[in-house]
């Protein structure tokens, strides 16, 4: 495993050195916040810098270059302008599931309101049912089960900010969130969870249930 406080340090120290004044923030995402990370878990860092070019890009290449673990690093890169132009529908996610380690991301980002909190878990949806169903129908079985795990994998960030929309809570874990559940949502959290595993389950009983949930929650969510 990684010593991940150690490499964001080192990354954070780079950054400071290349950039100077430009660098705005450095944050951490994905699942070595959650504390969920295994070997094979890249390494999710945000980094804002004042303005952004390809220069800039090339800079942060060689930057992660030098670093151990190149091969897992990832994440995502803009400019201050950038980010405050965002679209409001992800700022609220983006903010929940980002720790600072430099700089204020809540001192970066536009305003967002519960409409587009909505708006995020819809268009989520929009995009995993249209992913599902495509899928299902123009590949092989072969293809839909390699593909089905990665569809699964979305329906976490669904469910975190579902629960925040309906509890005013963003649950960070997924076995935190998992024990709050009931019903279908956490039948197919569950399900997220086991697949990612290689547990092998019927793949048309899984291509069912994430479909009847996509279905379902897409519903509830317009009703709210």
């Amino acid at each position: 495993m990684i010593d991940i406080d150690r490499y964001m340090t080192q990354l954070t120290q780079m950054l400071r050195q290349h950039f100077g004044s430009r660098l705005s923030y450095v944050g951490l995402q994905g699942s070595y916040l959650r504390g969920e990370a295994t070997d094979s878990s890249d390494i999710d860092a945000m980094v804002v810098i004042d303005r952004l070019d390809i220069n800039d890009l090339d800079a942060y290449r060689a930057i992660l270059a030098a670093l151990p673990h190149t091969d897992k690093a990832c994440g995502f890169i803009c400019s201050n302008a950038d980010l405050a132009n965002w679209n409001p529908l992800e700022i609220g996610h983006l903010l929940h599931s980002t720790k600072d380690l430099f700089g204020s991301l809540q001192t970066l980002i536009p305003a967002y309101t519960r409409q587009d909190i909505c708006n995020f878990i819809k268009l989520s949806i929009n995009n995993l049912y249209h992913g599902l169903c495509h899928t299902y129908i123009h590949a092989d079985a072969a293809a839909m089960a390699a593909t089905l795990p990665a569809l699964y994998k979305g329906v976490f960030f669904i469910l975190q900010n579902l629960y925040d929309l309906t509890h005013g809570a963003f649950i960070t874990s997924k076995n935190e969130l998992l024990q709050k559940l009931v019903g279908l949502d956490r039948t197919v959290l569950t399900r997220s969870a086991d697949l990612s595993k290689g547990i092998e389950y019927d793949l048309r009983e899984s291509v069912t249930l994430l479909f009847n949930w996509c279905q379902q929650t897409l519903a509830a969510v317009s009703s709210l």
